[in-house]
């Protein structure tokens, strides 16, 4: 990616070190780090300080180790999502219960639907009718064992006096600990989590973002390029508590950005992604795109791969989800795609180069038109503010003709109070949207003149400007950078390079205001949290101003969120989990996912349908608590049903594969 340096007057050149140092790898988005090791290794030893509750395996929520989760919410329907992971591969029925208490005692709606490995296990229920605005809890059981209780909230029919989402993106596990998640699920005053991409990262394990103060290592420990690297990817994030937590509490709305798939992707390629070592790109961003359909509980369309779509809160608030990645979007430019260092100009700024297609722009603008709804959200994954001094060729300023006809149809058709919710750049963002950069009619110092508001989420752990440079947060460093952007940029208000956390955006008839939350750490596990500065816009302005107080958190909500328990309250004697073994069936290697939740030394042997003994994986190894990935090199075997036995001094798990060749 190619950043152009704008340098228009003395004192832009103070700041040309600390602008160089952060444009060699400015917000992580820019960067195509190639881990390509393809060896799956067995995890680093742990901290003796991290005990098995900081861990990702809890052997009591056994088969739904995945936990539960809620997503989509309409006004009479609402995803509900699980995964089952059996002992013993083949299809399950898997029974679902709603109700209005948080026992779930008196159910109100329920079903069974049936699932298997083409699913890998996953569960997703569109579950209805129910009312609209309503708060409902829902359980899961098979395999003679129930779920914990999930919790999620229909959207209204009606005009509510206040709307409030949380907003999220950017979830490096190896960068650091989800502790923004944690924050956000001890919220009891939200409506839904707006999840803005980059729920995963592709990288391998050590690659991008690993950081050995926090030691949280990736699996599988190769880059993802299969369905099978993909899924073990997820469900490797899914066991996270405080991922799991904040997807028990509260519905998800999401949009996947490119980490779901490779860095910087587009519908033709990525730029980490090479055809030579990694095979069609087509094949690849297929895996992303159904493992992404299978762990996370979205509503699927009738058009494969398709996530652009709209969610309508009454008359307060339509939410319109945005793809910017995969559905439509040209080439990104770059020096490399031309013969000298610079980019093509006239291309650059052609107005025939789109980042929306020409489907998706036409629903857009139209939907943004025919809303009756006081607020119009765009729910967005690259910034869409303009950024003089640094030129970010993957986000809109990438698209510069299609951003202005954007914004001057919001103009021409009178289209007001559309606020723009962005994330994918790792730090926090709050800008007026003029229809161009040099609209001359538009006023920095009162806002006058600008179409549209954009807020812009900082990353739940993804690396931040003083983690790129190798320094504190906070520092004069940083804090120059900011400044300077914003004075060449006086359309952007508010700019913050060096926190991790999330948004929360608060929604009345007569105002909207986006409150930002940073939190202490992202190194250690803990809660700890501080509100750091509010925007806000009045209906019909257009324009955001700086908010004296944060949105007082509501107190009171649907049922406290101690009363769901993320842990079921039983003992359990297993310490071993079989997540399984991936692709099956499978020709000549598999990679076998499992975990343990305390020091265990662990035997892997496979077994022919005799029971013979025809192949050892891994004999008598030492395996701290955590999450592993195996792979096995069947070569020499012959096509067949095999079973293969992972066990420990007290505990043995078996399960199926089959060999085709």
């Amino acid at each position: 990616m190619v950043y152009k340096i704008i340098w228009k007057s003395f004192i832009m050149k103070l700041c040309t070190y600390f602008i160089v140092l952060f444009s060699m790898r400015i917000f992580a988005f820019s960067l195509s780090e190639k881990e390509h090791n393809n060896i799956y290794s067995y995890n680093r030893p742990l901290p003796k300080e991290i005990t098995t509750t900081n861990l990702v395996f809890d052997p009591a929520l056994k088969p739904f180790y995945h936990g539960v989760a809620s997503g989509d919410p309409l006004q009479n329907q609402v995803i509900l999502w699980s995964r089952i992971t059996p002992d013993t591969d083949g299809p399950i029925e898997v029974k679902w219960f709603m109700s209005k208490d948080p026992k779930c005692t008196s159910i109100l709606l329920s079903g069974s639907i049936i699932t298997d490995q083409s699913k890998d296990y996953t569960i997703k229920i569109d579950a209805g009718p129910l009312e609209a605005g309503t708060v409902y809890y829902y359980k899961f059981s098979g395999l003679g064992r129930e779920s914990v209780i999930g919790r999620t909230k229909t959207a209204p029919s009606k005009t509510m006096e206040a709307l409030r989402f949380g907003i999220a993106s950017c979830a490096n596990y190896q960068q650091g600990y989800f502790n923004a998640y944690a924050a956000m699920s001890a919220r009891n005053d939200l409506d839904a989590i707006l999840f803005l991409g980059d729920y995963i990262y592709e990288y391998a394990d050590g690659g991008y973002g690993y950081s050995k103060s926090v030691n949280r290592g990736h699996e599988p420990k190769n880059e993802t390029v299969t369905l099978s690297d993909y899924r073990i990817r997820y469900s490797f994030y899914r066991l996270d508590p405080d991922l799991r937590r904040l997807h028990q509490l509260h519905p998800f709305i999401g949009i996947w950005d490119d980490h779901e798939t490779a860095n910087d992707s587009w519908p033709g390629g990525a730029d980490n992604h090479n055809p030579l070592t990694e095979g069609d790109w087509q094949a690849r961003k297929y895996a992303g795109e159904k493992a992404y359909f299978e762990w996370l509980p979205i509503r699927e369309q009738s058009v494969q791969g398709k996530i652009y779509r709209t969610i309508n809160y009454g008359g307060l608030c339509d939410i319109f989800m945005i793809d910017t990645r995969l559905e439509g979007r040209d080439k990104p430019l770059g020096a490399k795609d031309t013969t000298s260092s610079a980019v093509d100009t006239v291309l650059w700024n052609s107005p025939n180069r789109t980042i929306l297609g020409k489907n998706q722009y036409e629903w857009l603008t139209q939907s943004l038109k025919s809303s009756k709804s006081q607020w119009k959200i765009i729910a967005n994954q690259v910034m869409m503010m303009p950024l003089a001094g640094f030129t970010n060729l993957d986000s809109w300023d990438g698209y510069p003709a299609e951003r202005e006809k954007l914004l001057r149809y919001l103009k021409n058709n009178s289209i007001n109070n559309t606020l723009v919710v962005t994330g994918d750049i790792h730090c926090t963002w709050a800008s007026d949207l003029p229809v161009t950069p040099r609209d001359t009619s538009y006023k920095p110092l009162t806002g006058e003149g600008s179409v549209a508001c954009e807020f812009v989420t900082p990353s739940i752990t993804s690396a931040n400007i003083n983690e790129l440079q190798g320094i504190p947060p906070n520092t004069p460093q940083t804090k120059a950078i900011a400044g300077q952007l914003k004075f060449i940029n006086p359309h952007i208000k508010e700019i913050d390079l060096d926190n991790h956390g999330y948004m929360i955006l608060d929604l009345q008839s007569d105002k909207a205001q986006a409150d930002w939350y940073f939190v202490d750490s992202t190194t250690t596990r803990n809660k700890g949290e501080y509100f750091y500065k509010g925007y806000y816009t009045q209906s019909g302005k257009n324009a955001i101003k700086a908010a004296v107080y944060n949105m007082p958190t509501l107190s009171g909500g649907p049922a406290n969120p101690d009363e769901l328990p993320l842990q079921i309250k039983e003992s359990s004697s297993e310490h071993l989990l079989g997540i399984g073994n991936y692709p099956n069936p499978f020709i000549n290697n598999t990679l076998i996912h499992y975990a343990v939740s305390k020091y265990a030394v662990l035997s892997l042997i496979v077994y022919d349908i005799l029971g013979n003994e025809v192949l050892k994986g891994f004999m008598n190894v030492e395996h701290q608590p955590g999450p592993y990935v195996f792979e096995l090199n069947a070569l020499h075997l012959p096509s067949g049903t095999y079973s293969y036995k992972i066990s420990s001094e007290n505990q043995i798990i078996t399960k199926s594969m089959n060999i085709v060749k």
